[in-house]
């Protein structure tokens, strides 16, 4: 996944990713994850708007982090 390391933003390193072709799915979902939390201020609003159960994922995040806290 060099292409991540010489993006320059999280919906550079996406698309990349999508444009290597073969299966892209699992390439960005790893390059999705990886990119999302080096640039998630970069994340396009219209994208994280389309996040399913958005609320539940920020509700496990708050309760994995108070366990380990």
């Amino acid at each position: 996944m060099v292409f991540f390391l010489r993006s320059k933003s999280y919906g550079d390193a996406v698309l990349t990713g999508i444009n290597l072709g073969g299966d892209t799915d699992t390439t960005d979902a790893v390059t999705g994850g990886l990119a999302g939390i080096y640039w998630y201020e970069g994340i396009p609003n219209k994208w994280k708007g389309e996040i399913a159960r958005k609320d539940d994922i920020y509700k496990l995040v708050l309760d994995f982090y108070d366990s380990i806290y």
